[in-house]
């Protein structure tokens, strides 16, 4: 009997030290993490880096790809919708046949973007030290999410954060309604997040729109990797000018913070159809302002002006100009999107890769492949999206300064000053000073 029940026990411990074994064995080790990882790191900037010459040298091509792509991707997906859900189907064929009614309304108007692109890359290529303003914001934001998650998680625990009434006490005890002073305090704390993460990232704007200004009238101060250009507009950005990007930062973090709680209250079928109305209203208007403030931000950062003496700027901007600035601006950042996915996709691949051979090394059979991949792309996404997010900043403040000062272009850019006015004058005609009005499918229209 005992030797029975010791034999059994023996046989107990084997299996749980087996499902131990094959457990830790799914798990990649530490070589694993550190050779994929470093892999993403060189293969993205590289192959971000790489994209940036392929655009530069065919920019309308790949403008007028990216733009049907666009066009076969909401297609095909109308196909596949129509036999599952024929009404969600049906609106992305409406979907498709108004984007290739816009792809040919604006063929002559994709050169222009072309050439705005290609200044923009200019500037960024010779102005490098931008990604090490844009990586470091990055680093910031995540050392504060740190921090404040940290302390908001501390200071939400203290009695006082909490509603101790009678009434709450007999009630059920799995959940803790806070007390007014934690309402503020909660409120206050995620207020800061969405405003934290605002201000870093207009911060890089306003930075990178300032050096394109200082290529545009002084190019020998914006001539190399980390050239007086970049760091005076990046101290430009955090001194003088950092107010003005508070106070935009802050609408734009209340609106989001409004969004936040209507979607919370239709989550929770509070409001009924109301909160849904009020929702999708929010959302245009947060749309509204997020894209007049990216344009604000670049008169912050090319002129120093205060953010309503800048919102003024922007107004005025689309009243001389037309929608030809929205158009330009659609048609780069489509291209810059589907660029960005791209890069990523490659970095997974060369991740992939690497755990493939890390794997036939070690003689496992497991799943550190996908894991590989996934890796590989989340990495690949997030560096090429600071690339490609301020390569975007750059056209819309070389969109700006072309509408502002075209003269000194001619002066310092002769080339480029060229190729923008050939460009402009093929698809508005050759007068830089008056309104534009652009016909979309045979009337005004906003794209």
């Amino acid at each position: 009997m005992i030797s029975d029940e010791s034999s059994n026990a023996g046989d107990d411990n084997m299996y749980e030290n087996g499902n131990d074994n094959a457990s830790t064995e799914d798990v990649p080790p530490k070589e694993f993490w550190i050779a994929v990882v470093s892999i993403a790191i060189l293969a993205a900037p590289s192959l971000s880096f790489l994209a940036l010459n392929i655009m530069k040298k065919n920019p309308i091509g790949l403008i007028k790809c990216s733009l049907w792509f666009s066009i076969v991707l909401c297609g095909l997906s109308a196909l596949i919708l129509l036999a599952v859900v024929p009404f969600v189907g049906l609106i992305y064929g409406v979907i498709t046949v108004c984007l290739i009614c816009y792809a040919r309304s604006v063929q002559s108007r994709i050169p222009y973007a072309a050439s705005n692109l290609k200044a923009g890359i200019t500037v960024l290529k010779t102005n490098l030290g931008l990604g090490l303003v844009a990586i470091g914001s990055m680093v910031g934001l995540i050392g504060y999410s740190a921090i404040w998650a940290y302390g908001f998680g501390g200071v939400m625990q203290l009695d006082s954060m909490k509603d101790t009434s009678e009434s709450l006490s007999s009630s059920s005890t799995d959940q803790t309604d806070l007390s007014p002073l934690g309402g503020f305090v909660g409120f206050m704390f995620i207020l800061s997040f969405y405003w934290a993460h605002q201000v870093l990232q207009n911060v890089v704007r306003a930075t990178v729109s300032g050096v394109v200004g200082t290529w545009w009238f002084s190019p020998t101060e914006a001539s190399s990797f980390c050239s007086s250009g970049v760091s005076s507009s990046f101290y430009r950005s955090t001194t003088y000018s950092f107010g003005s990007i508070c106070f935009g930062s802050l609408i734009v973090a209340l609106l989001h913070m409004l969004r936040d709680s209507l979607r919370k209250a239709r989550n929770d079928r509070n409001g009924g159809i109301l909160s849904c109305i009020a929702l999708c209203i929010l959302s245009y208007i947060e749309a509204l302002v997020e894209y007049m403030n990216k344009w604000a931000y670049v008169y912050v950062g090319l002129y120093g002006y205060s953010y309503l003496q800048a919102g003024k700027k922007v107004i005025g901007l689309f009243k001389t100009r037309g929608w030809q600035t929205i158009i330009s601006d659609n048609l780069v950042n489509r291209l810059l999107g589907i660029m960005s996915l791209s890069v990523a996709l490659l970095t997974g691949i060369c991740t992939l890769f690497a755990a493939f051979l890390i794997e036939e090394v070690e003689s496992k059979d497991s799943s550190w492949i996908g894991i590989g991949f996934v890796v590989g792309f989340f990495i690949g996404m997030i560096l090429s999206g600071i690339f490609f997010g301020l390569l975007s900043s750059a056209v819309d403040s070389i969109i700006v300064c072309y509408a502002e000062a075209p003269k000194e272009l001619e002066e310092f850019h002769p080339e480029v000053a060229q190729e923008m006015s050939q460009t402009w004058a093929d698809a508005w005609g050759s007068d830089l000073t008056g309104p534009v009005f652009i016909g979309l499918g045979g009337g005004l229209g906003v794209v």
